[in-house]
């Protein structure tokens, strides 16, 4: 009779404990990304609401250009509000003199988050048509 050789190197397959060790690394990089999916997601999230602030933003601006253009340097005041049609999105308009006379200066504030109004902001300048 042939002596048997039981000798780890002969056997083939894997060690409970190898497994194990597969498993913690495997679980460490899915947990890993998992944690950059859900950056990811969130990233896209306060893009997405920037943009849409972004263009909120220039609307409004647009319509203090109209109504300065309409009703007078004097109808342009200081306000703020939610954005109708846009759940969640506030604007806060600030109106400032520049000391020339028929010219304000307007800093409009665009935001979803009370935490962070100052997301969006714009600066521009408004003048009297008359003059």
């Amino acid at each position: 009779m042939a002596p048997r050789h039981t000798d780890r190197a002969n056997r083939s397959g894997f060690t409970l404990l190898e497994v194990l060790i597969a498993l913690a690394i495997l679980a460490i990089a899915f947990v890993t990304l998992l944690g950059w999916h859900a950056r990811n997601v969130a990233t896209i999230i306060y893009d997405q609401n920037l943009a849409r602030a972004v263009l909120l933003a220039r609307e409004r601006a647009s319509l203090v250009h109209f109504q300065a253009l309409q009703q007078g340097i004097d109808s342009v005041r200081s306000e703020a509000g939610p954005i109708d049609g846009y759940p969640g999105f506030f604007y806060d308009q600030e109106v400032f003199p520049t000391g020339l006379d028929g010219m304000r200066q307007v800093i409009l504030r665009v935001f979803w988050d009370q935490r962070n109004v100052n997301a969006c902001e714009v600066t521009f300048f408004v003048r009297d048509a008359a003059q």
